[in-house]
């Protein structure tokens, strides 16, 4: 699964770090070092599931800078702001807090660990079967409701 982290409604690849094995036949380089076929390595860097996606797309990133998006500009207009700007101050955005939050996201690794085992299910269905024990319906909400088991 593709992790990305959003600035400005742009998508950037999140960081990564995972134990990977070299499948290939060849040797790999991987930061300087060479890793021979087989042999296991701690890959850290962009989520690669993200990269191969913008790889798909020819682009660098996903989405655009809300800034820039017509629809978003053509809907402060509608509600009587004169550009984007002056709807964000109306807001009280902050791009210098934006802009932090965001290098906070992309200095956060997406590690992928193995999940903690549980308890197996014991019941996977809860409730009783009551069919026969005298509480069969029949028919409307009368007296006569219950069927006397057979």
């Amino acid at each position: 699964m593709a992790t990305f982290i959003s600035k400005n409604g742009k998508w950037f690849p999140a960081k990564e770090k995972i134990g990977l094995t070299n499948l290939s036949t060849k040797v790999i380089k991987y930061k300087g070092e060479d890793i021979k076929p087989g042999e296991p390595f701690v890959y850290s860097g962009p989520d690669r599931e993200a990269l191969k996606m913008l790889h798909v797309t020819g682009e660098e990133s996903l989405g655009r800078d809300f800034r820039n998006d017509p629809e978003f500009r053509q809907a402060c207009r509608n509600q009587g702001f004169e550009n984007v700007e002056a709807y964000l101050k109306h807001l009280g955005y902050d791009e210098e807090k934006e802009e932090k939050e965001f290098k906070k996201k992309a200095a956060t690794v997406k590690s992928h660990e193995i999940p903690s085992k549980v308890e197996e299910i014991k019941i996977l269905a809860g409730g009783q079967d009551r069919s026969g024990n005298k509480n069969d319906h029949i028919g409307g909400f009368g007296d006569e409701h219950l069927r006397p088991a057979k």
